[in-house]
């Protein structure tokens, strides 16, 4: 919102008509370019069930009179008619087109639920006669949703399945999901909370729908306090209803942190010692016996015992092992299993029929960890070692097993999609080492179906390889091509597709080439556009706007060392700009034009946006960086301050300060 203020300057029509176009344009876009479908999913998802209520939001606080229909209307012209043909024309396009081809009724529908527009209008704006209608049920409050659910919890399983409606209600079950998912870990209802994990797990696509209105951090963070403590219940006479609940909230959090990729540092709140960090750390790495309790041992023996002999798991087991206590014992549970098994202490028949029975729903979720435990050995193993006749046919067990019941079948299907890619890398380095073994293709094509269950930050490999191999520089030439693009469509005098666009080519120029050598490379796009079209006309002021755009993007992943306005800072400082006016006058002026309307942006989308430089300053000196003041001055040498705080650490005097900006406080 703070963007979209700076950027419009309160003219709210423009803002609404170019929101709206650009929503279809990423949607078109994202087609064009053979996105995985849950990309254009959530995409269209976006479009239908996020955007009319931000709208419906964000024209309530702006009390200018505009009419949004009007907006509609404009942006609806502008649209790829492609991408997104008229009704009538749909069965005349391809059915790649017809992915989307339904978005402009979905838009239009959601809009006119939201209030924004008659239903009346409908008709009109497509030019058709629509082919869908409001939803029956009408808008979903969230207060309503939330007393229903709490009312008749059945109702829940309903609720899930509707967010991948394209009807514009997402956003309220979304939010009454989150309130009573909290609500059911803070009452400590573990056997309500253990239905909606499942469901959640099962469909693991909604979650994406969830992320638009919810942060996955936030989310997990009640359901990680919960694991963090779990009580269980007194009144509870048997533990196996304890497993099942645990291992279901804990299967949805494996789920939500390895859809999202979540790095440990991102679940917000989660202490490094308690039981979430502790499992995600450590749950798939073996211990020996010797770096075990007293207690763990016992624990163990007993597991082995229940597992391999005749006395089976029991509620006595269970009762002695606390549910967190189980799942950190896991890979030394599977390791020491493994190894019984090579010394003949253990037959494979006993080997695998102990496995089996962590295929029981109250055990499943333990695969999480014993399979990447699995994926772990495989991928450390040599090719003289002789563990893979044993790990082979256990493996076989646990991914292809013979009988298994339906709610267990669903279970394990999630479990896969959480660790088959480091079991499908495990099984290619085996396969590698050992070239004759026809037991490994057959695992692989298990794990083939479970390969996509994760939204991906990084560039895919394939992807990566078309643009280094760009002519004439790679990279850098491919960044140029598709900024070209961007700029030869905005000056199109007719409606056309978008070009292919992707923000994750700028993120992997800045990430391989590094951040100097990338602003360069765009500093170099727009001299040649001021080369050819003069420094003052539309074409430059075109190229800047996107230019200073992409760079003031918020970043997807973890930001790298130097960031590329740090980088923009860094040239731009006086000595730089004073030194290249003398032999290149244009780009020097360039320099700074960029980097004024950068930090503009910045300060405006970020009010708390720190100007010095953002690096780790142990990690910057070895890069002969320099410090700047919070107007993007140089102050001095990295290695100079780094002397000096060193001196100051060792004598413990920090009186002086380090790197002090006219607030006080430290910048570095």
């Amino acid at each position: 919102m703070n963007f979209l203020s700076a950027r419009y300057k309160g003219n709210l029509p423009v803002l609404v008509t170019e929101l709206i176009l650009a929503a279809f344009d990423i949607l078109a876009n994202a087609m064009y370019r053979a996105e995985p479908q849950r990309t254009i999913t959530i995409l269209r998802s976006f479009l239908v069930n996020k955007l009319p209520a931000f709208l419906g939001n964000y024209t309530a606080i702006n009390f200018a009179p505009f009419s949004i229909e009007t907006c509609i209307s404009q942006a609806l012209l502008r649209i790829d008619p492609t991408a997104f043909p008229s009704l009538s024309q749909m069965f005349d396009f391809s059915s790649k087109s017809s992915i989307v081809s339904e978005a402009r009724q979905e838009f239009l529908f959601s809009c006119a639920l939201h209030q924004l527009i008659p239903e009346g209008s409908i008709e009109n704006l497509l030019g058709d006669v629509p082919m869908q209608s409001l939803p029956a049920s009408g808008k979903y409050m969230k207060a309503d949703l939330v007393s229903e659910c709490t009312t008749n919890p059945a109702k829940i399983e309903d609720l899930i399945g509707e967010l991948e409606n394209m009807e514009g209600n997402a956003g309220e079950i979304a939010g009454a999901l989150f309130e009573i998912i909290t609500t059911l870990c803070s009452n400590n209802d573990t056997m309500t909370l253990k239905g909606i994990c499942i469901s959640l797990v099962r469909k693991s696509a909604t979650l994406d729908s969830v992320a638009l209105f919810c942060p996955p951090q936030t989310l997990l963070q009640p359901l990680c306090h919960l694991l963090d403590g779990w009580e269980g219940h007194e009144d509870q006479v048997e533990n196996q209803p304890v497993y099942e609940e645990f291992g279901s909230v804990l299967l949805l959090v494996s789920t939500i942190k390895h859809r999202f990729k979540l790095l440990p540092s991102e679940m917000n709140g989660v202490d490094p010692d308690s039981f979430t960090s502790r499992y995600f750390r450590l749950a798939s790495e073996s211990r020996t016996t010797d770096q075990l309790s007293e207690h763990e041992n016992d624990l163990l023996g007993g597991w082995v015992r229940g597992l391999f002999e005749a006395e089976g798991i029991n509620d006595e087991l269970m009762s002695t092992c606390k549910p967190a206590e189980f799942y950190l014992l896991l890979a030394t549970l599977f390791d020491q299993s493994i190894k019984a098994c090579q010394s003949s202490t253990l037959t494979m028949e006993t080997l695998k029929g102990g496995f089996e029975y962590l295929l029981e729903p109250f055990l499943l979720p333990s695969l999480l960890a014993g399979l990447t435990w699995f994926a772990n050995t495989l991928w450390s193993m040599s090719s003289s070692s002789t563990q893979i006749d044993t790990l082979l046919p256990a493996l076989h067990t646990l991914l292809k097993p013979p009988s298994i019941s339906t709610d267990s079948a669903a279970m394990h299907s999630a479990v896969l999609a959480r660790v088959a890619e480091s079991l499908n890398e495990g099984l290619n380095h085996a396969q590698l080492q050992h070239k004759n073994r026809v037991d490994i293709q057959p695992l692989l094509e298990v794990l083939r179906p479970h390969m996509t269950h994760h939204r991906e930050k990084a560039t895919a490999f394939s992807e990566l390889e078309t643009w280094t191999r760009t002519p004439p520089n790679g990279l850098s030439t491919a960044t140029g091509n598709m900024i070209q693009g961007l700029i030869s469509w905005s000056f199109a005098t007719a409606t056309t597709s978008p070009p292919p666009y992707t923000h994750r080519l700028l993120l992997s120029a800045q990430t391989i080439l590094g951040a100097t050598t990338t602003l360069n490379t765009l500093l170099d796009i727009i001299t040649h556009q001021a080369t050819h079209h003069g420094p003052n006309s539309q074409e430059v002021d075109t190229v800047f706007d996107i230019i200073v755009t992409m760079l003031t993007a918020p970043q997807p992943t973890k930001p790298p060392l130097l960031t590329l306005p740090s980088a923009l800072r860094t040239l731009s400082s006086s000595t730089v700009t004073t030194d290249l006016s003398k032999t290149d006058p244009m780009r020097a002026s360039i320099l700074v034009r960029l980097h004024r309307r950068v930090e503009a942006v910045l300060a405006a989308t970020h009010p708390t946006h720190d100007l010095g430089l953002e690096m780790n300053m142990s990690t910057a000196a070895g890069q002969g960086m320099m410090l700047h003041d919070s107007q993007g001055m140089p102050a001095t040498d990295i290695d100079a301050v780094l002397a000096h705080t060193e001196g100051q650490i060792a004598s413990g005097d920090f009186s002086g300060g380090v790197g002090l900006g006219q607030g006080g406080g430290m910048e570095l």
